[in-house]
């Protein structure tokens, strides 16, 4: 049987991989997920490891957006008033200097064999042909489950922004974590779009990390991990594309 889930209230896309990203009112979402999210990511020069603000928390001081769409160089906020693009000469320079040490930017055209994501100092995994997502195309979060985790820590900040989803659902006064009955469940939202969720979202030290106006807390992720065991979100599959907008319906439906 389907059942209602509630409203796409947020969507973002990330062109450059652990750095802020933009959200956006309506995006086309084809079959491997957001066009341009995490089209790029930047290497460590010495070893060439992909960085992520797992470990390297500077990362989130830097913003990337497509201001002309993802078919277009991204524009990427440094920080500290300067900006450069994707396609600039010297911008691996500039965001070597930002971050205060040397990086390479890499984007959808990297075929380097070693595609090896930073993740803790016993675990790394490899990033996927053609983008730089973790395990999956997209990430689904509802705020039923940002309620239900706030809940067991009202001091904390569980904001989204912390999580980085794809999509955020909003399931109104709802607060518990609907996404442990999604796996293997398909969600409709909107007119066409289905989206196959197969697993759920293993959190890390970025959830911890300082951001905007959001402090270092690293109680956020040791809550995840206490009370939900370290899971938050999910990942899912894209079975049908089409457009998504803010505000449309989304429904789950049997796998």
């Amino acid at each position: 049987m389907s059942a209602s889930l509630g409203t796409v209230a947020g969507l973002w896309r990330y062109p450059v991989k652990s750095l802020r990203g933009e959200a956006l009112e309506r995006v086309a979402i084809g079959p491997g997920g957001i066009p341009g999210d995490r089209a790029f990511a930047l290497r460590d020069a010495r070893d060439g490891r992909i960085l992520s603000a797992k470990r390297t928390a500077a990362l989130l001081a830097l913003r990337a957006a497509y201001p002309e769409g993802p078919e277009r160089p991204a524009l990427i906020e440094l920080g500290n008033g300067q900006r450069t693009t994707s396609a600039a000469p010297d911008a691996a320079a500039l965001l070597s200097a930002a971050l205060g040490r040397a990086v390479e930017l890499c984007g959808p055209d990297d075929r380097r064999a070693d595609r090896r994501v930073e993740w803790d100092d016993e675990m790394t995994f490899d990033a996927p042909a053609g983008a730089f997502v973790d395990l999956a195309p997209l990430h689904v979060l509802t705020t039923a489950s940002l309620g239900a985790i706030a809940a067991c820590r009202p001091e904390g900040r569980f904001d989204a922004r912390r999580f980085r989803p794809n999509l955020l659902v909003d399931c109104g006064a709802r607060q518990d974590f609907v996404e442990d009955d999604l796996e293997d469940k398909v969600l409709a939202i909107g007119g066409t779009v289905r989206l196959r969720v197969f697993m759920p979202t293993i959190r890390c030290a970025l959830t911890t990390r300082a951001q905007e106006d959001l402090p270092t807390d690293p109680a956020i992720l040791r809550t995840v991990v206490e009370r939900h065991g370290g899971n938050l979100g999910v990942y899912a599959r894209v079975d049908a594309p089409g457009e998504v907008r803010v505000g449309d319906p989304v429904v789950m439906l049997p796998g």
